[in-house]
C-alpha cells in the first residue's frame, strides 16, 4: 500500500547548528530506508481559497509517498525519522480511491495516525 507522510517544523522546531550535517546524513540514511516514490522538502509555497490567494505560512517542512505494509508498519517506519527527536511531528495517511473518498468525510481520522516525540 502507498502511504504519504506529511512532516511538519512543529512550533518552530529546528534542528540545532552543531548538529545539522549529522541529522543531514541521518535524513538521508532514513529517506533511502523508505525507499519514497516521492520525497519533497517543502519552503515557501502558495495558500489557495476560493477568496484569497497568499503566501503559505504554515509549518510542513516537507512530504514523503512510500510503501508499507499496512497503516502499522506505515507508522512503524515513520517513527524511525531522525527528525521526532527534534520536535519534528509526522502524519501517515493511506491511499485510498477517489470513490471512496467521495464517500468518506473528511473529518473522518480513522486512516490517518499522528506522531511526535518531545524534543
Amino acid at each position: 500500500m502507498k502511504f504519504l507522510l506529511i512532516s511538519r517544523h512543529t512550533n518552530g522546531a529546528e534542528i540545532p547548528e552543531n548538529e545539522r550535517e549529522q541529522n543531514l546524513q541521518e535524513m538521508g540514511e532514513w529517506i533511502a530506508m523508505l525507499k519514497p516514490t516521492l520525497a519533497m522538502p517543502i519552503r515557501g509555497g502558495t495558500a489557495v481559497t476560493a477568496s484569497s490567494v497568499e503566501q503559505y505560512g504554515g509549518d510542513i517542512g516537507g512530504a514523503i509517498v512510500y510503501e508499507a505494509e499496512s497503516l502499522d508498519h506505515a507508522v512503524a517506519l515513520a517513527k524511525r525519522s531522525p527528525g521526532l527527536k527534534y520536535g519534528f511531528s509526522h502524519e501517515v495517511f493511506p491511499e485510498i480511491s477517489l470513490s471512496h473518498a467521495a464517500v468518506e468525510k473528511v473529518s473522518t481520522a480513522a486512516g490517518c495516525r499522528s506522531m511526535s516525540e518531545p524534543a
